[in-house]
């Protein structure tokens, strides 16, 4: 779960004007990129060394890595964050406490999730954040909502805009960094961005002598496919993220290491809850059993996948246990392949197989999501259904909510440390605002009966929000995960692991197995942590061998 593996070449790589990190992006064309980054979709990953992390969240220690902010501490509800009196906006001003209540005052706007379990925030001290928040909350939903965050939000962006009424809705045409990169240049091609060391437009930070390179490139790729030819040809240095079948990882150098970073999320087929016949639980369930997603995995790579999660609960394949204690808890439906199951559950919703015509959408560049939605065509037709694809071009941002009845999104929100705690899995499921922050993006209700007892989801979630009891919380979450099991809000695929890529032939890492590499994203954090890789002068662990 957790090995770095060095798969097999040597690189020629680089360009004829400088020493480039050359990277790749494939979801969407750096001409369609967004700078705000509350618009939700079309953000490059250029925000990981853009922006500063407040913390960085090290998945598989489950713990917060101090960064922007250095310390943190709770007492009698409040939260005191102390920053580091070093990090810099573009023009020189300093990042201070100010600047994250104003980061904090744009997420109230637009009803971020910190919001459901803070009261206020202040500067009380130029370095020093207080956030207040009711008694009895539960600590941990305020660390793992807020710590997370980047630095992402300068007053000058945002400034004379209407960001009270609209946040999502301000133009950033430039980002202002606040962390040690700033951007030089973005065409239909590439984006380009450099340490701020020197540059013509932008101040010094305090970590750009961490870059012994000239910056990083990273230019789009149309499909996954496209992004392991540059890694087989010695063209390109890594990517954040980017799914490898077994067969491909084989063709790669042996200098590209591969970081098994897990998701924490993965592949689900959502229903659109208001349309018939999918606002029908027993038609949701024979779904279900008309899948075999153990195939649907094999079919995709067995090595770059967690589970399909037998016995869904909306919490991830980390945390089940730990909660429910079981991955297949007592009581649980296990989804397994029944075709005539499915048969029984559709004739009790009083439709014969065959009758239901489904249309899958889902995003055809994303490879492994594409090729397990042509699986999950092809196990429907075979057990009845009369099922198609109806393959996109972008990803799901694009269009979910615009007409799709059955289609592929998430099932956790990923790339965040909260996705490990159950009331953020569950959240993301029972009352989605990631793509509709007014209601449920697939229209799920808010009051579901389950063995005859009417459960109000928002009030559980907010209960699991506010005790500290942990027998209540572990009740709470055990009844909410019994909605996602038998009310089928969406059905589960694949949870995966994130492969995310550093060529090592011209970029040293640490030869050893670090904490550090189980993080979003090895390539843009390495080089900021303060300790040093033998043979360098400067702090980092990521150097361009030169």
């Amino acid at each position: 779960m957790t090995g770095v593996a060095a798969v097999a070449g040597c690189l020629g790589g680089g360009t004829d004007d400088g020493n480039w990190f050359l990277a790749t992006q494939t979801d969407f064309p750096a001409s369609n990129y967004h700078w705000n980054l509350l618009v939700g979709w079309e953000i490059p990953h250029d925000q990981f060394g853009l922006y500063a992390q407040w913390t960085q969240y090290l998945i598989e220690d489950d713990e917060f890595h101090p960064h922007l902010i250095q310390e943190w501490n709770h007492d009698n509800g409040e939260m005191a964050l102390s920053l580091s009196e070093e990090f810099t906006w573009g023009n020189g001003d300093d990042v201070t406490a100010d600047d994250l209540v104003f980061q904090l005052e744009v997420f109230e706007a637009a009803d971020q999730p910190i919001w459901q379990f803070i009261d206020d925030a202040e500067a009380t001290g130029d370095y020093e954040l207080t956030v207040s928040y009711p008694e009895g909350t539960n600590t941990d939903l305020v660390d793992y909502a807020l710590l997370g965050e980047l630095a992402a939000y300068s007053p000058d962006d945002f400034e004379d805009e209407n960001w009270e009424d609209d946040p999502a809705g301000v133009d950033i045409e430039t980002p202002d960094p606040s962390g040690p990169l700033a951007l030089t240049e973005h065409n239909d091609t590439y984006s380009q961005t450099e340490p701020r060391d020197g540059l013509e437009d932008y101040a010094d930070h305090h970590l750009a002598d961490r870059y012994n390179w000239d910056g990083y490139r990273v230019e789009f790729r149309d499909g996954n496919n496209a992004a392991h030819e540059s890694l087989i040809n010695n063209e390109t240095d890594g990517q954040h993220s980017l799914f490898t079948p077994p067969d491909v990882l084989e063709e790669f150098p042996d200098d590209v290491h591969e970081f098994q970073v897990p998701g924490g999320f993965g592949m689900a087929i959502w229903f659109d809850h208001d349309v018939e016949p999918w606002d029908q639980r027993a038609v949701r369930q024979a779904f279900y059993h008309s899948i075999d997603r153990e195939s649907v995995i094999r079919s995709v790579g067995e090595s770059t996948k967690i589970s399909h999660h037998p016995a869904p609960t909306g919490l991830t394949w980390a945390s089940v246990e730990n909660w429910l204690g079981s991955t297949e808890p007592e009581g649980f439906t296990v989804y397994d392949h029944d075709p005539e199951r499915a048969e029984e559950l559709l004739n009790e919703a009083g439709y014969e197989m065959g009758e239901i015509s489904v249309e899958l959408t889902y995003p055809q560049t994303w490879s492994d999501w594409a090729n397990a939605a042509q699986t999950v065509v092809d196990h429907l037709n075979q057990t009845g259904w009369d099922a198609s694809g109806d393959p996109r071009s972008e990803g799901p941002g694009s269009y979910v909510g615009s007409g799709p009845e059955v289609f592929i999104d998430q099932h956790t929100e990923g790339g965040a440390p909260r996705m490990n705690h159950p009331y953020f899995s569950l959240d993301y499921i029972l009352r989605n605002r990631l793509r509709d922050t007014e209601s449920h993006f697939a229209n799920y209700p808010t009051e579901v009966e389950i063995d005859g007892e009417t459960i109000d989801v928002e009030s559980d979630l907010q209960a699991l929000a506010t005790t500290t009891d942990e027998a209540e919380q572990e009740a709470i979450v055990e009844r909410l995960a019994r909605v996602v099991n038998e009310d089928v809000p969406c059905v589960y695929i694949m949870e995966k692991y994130e492969q995310s890529f550093v060529n090592g032939a011209r970029f040293e890492i640490p030869d050893d197995d670090i904490s550090h590499f189980y993080s979003y994203w090895p390539m843009w954090w390495l080089p900021k942590i303060d300790e040093s890789l033998e043979g360098y002068d400067s702090p980092g662990l990521l150097k361009f061998d030169d």
